[in-house]
């Protein structure tokens, strides 16, 4: 190793050894209401401005404002020799609370759960279970009565499940395959209802059902649906363990990385007894090449998964065996390498 790659390598493992600071700075700086302050300001702000508003010490602001410079989500305006701060586009857009793209609330997800069991990783990989089998003994496919354990954080986790879908990389799905032929449409675990109601605007002449547990469908009806979205019929269940709708198609967005192939099995062999010849299910995941490359962000977004859940991403050939076994024909794929990406399967 020269001297100049030796530099950059080191540089690199700072890099990394630091990462975990750049999340909690945006963390910080959104439960501080950072970003509404300068949002609420008609001009730019100065350091001593900011602290001030935000109750914080001289110090403390002086630095979360350089790292959010650092970060791209604030960006200086000089007048008169004095330094000022104004939010960026992206911060102005989704880190305000009063924004309606805000993540600030999906952002809590990361903060209340994935960081605190992080610094379990180390035993999470040797024992292979997730941690709150680990810690509170919670059996086996039942980790998610930890993830909604109060009504607060079933909120939080149904806007993480929203954060991602841009407008973009829903008409990257749902115009890769021909589904107006589908006239009942069940979005499975469909949370708050996000592709229920893109799917009630793109096919109107479909029927359109959500279907999640009670304890969901409660705050999703509370929280996330209003009169206008009178399309959608409402169905509470447990997936695994109570009957499922009669739907020519049905979605299921991000639910199957969080289960092992047994469970994967057993709900995909119930989707299709309950459809129809020709009926079919969208799997909407990340799908990792066949040889396990990817964006380093599907790989630590699997981390977040071995944390918490007993899934795993997969590779097309993995969803394929999957869907196969179950009795699906006919696999589509559209790959894109983002990661919200789909597949079609027909019964």
């Amino acid at each position: 190793m020269d001297s100049f790659s030796e530099q950059e390598g080191v540089r690199l493992l700072q890099k990394y050894a630091f990462s975990f600071l750049t999340s909690q700075a945006m963390f910080a700086a959104c439960d501080l209401k950072l970003f509404d302050v300068l949002a609420e300001s008609e001009e730019p702000l100065s350091a001593a401005a900011i602290a001030e508003s935000l109750g914080t010490s001289s110090r403390g602001t002086d630095c979360l404002l350089d790292v959010c410079v650092g970060l791209k989500l604030l960006d200086l305006d000089i007048q008169n020799g004095e330094v000022l701060y104004k939010n960026t586009v992206l911060s102005e857009n989704y880190l305000t609370t009063t924004s309606s793209k805000s993540v600030c609330d999906a952002f809590k997800f990361y903060t209340n759960d994935v960081y605190p069991a992080a610094a379990h990783l180390k035993d999470v990989i040797k024992l292979g279970n997730p941690l709150c089998h680990v810690q509170s003994g919670l059996p086996p496919n039942e980790f998610f009565k930890d993830i909604y354990r109060s009504e607060e954080n079933i909120k939080i986790f149904l806007k993480l499940m929203d954060f991602g879908w841009t407008s973009f990389a829903k008409k990257a799905v749902f115009s890769a395959f021909e589904l107006s032929s589908f006239k009942t449409i069940c979005d499975l675990g469909g949370g708050s209802g996000t592709l229920a109601k893109y799917c009630a605007s793109l096919f109107p002449s479909s029927s359109i059902i959500l279907y999640d547990l009670p304890e969901v469908i409660q705050a999703t009806m509370e929280n996330f649906v209003s009169p206008e979205d009178d399309r959608i019929i409402f169905q509470k269940g447990n997936f695994f363990s109570d009957p499922l709708p009669n739907a020519e198609l049905f979605i299921v967005s991000r639910v199957l990385h969080d289960w092992d192939e047994e469970s994967c099995l057993k709900l995909l062999g119930k989707m299709y007894m309950a459809c129809n010849p020709g009926g079919g299910v969208l799997v909407i995941e990340t799908i990792l090449n066949e040889d396990k490359t990817a964006s380093l962000m599907s790989h630590l977004q699997n981390i977040a998964i071995l944390l918490l859940t007993e899934g795993k991403e997969r590779t097309a050939s993995e969803y394929k065996r999957l869907l196969e076994t179950a009795g699906f024909k006919n696999i589509q794929f559209c790959t894109n390498g983002d990661l919200m990406e789909g597949i079609l399967a027909r019964k």
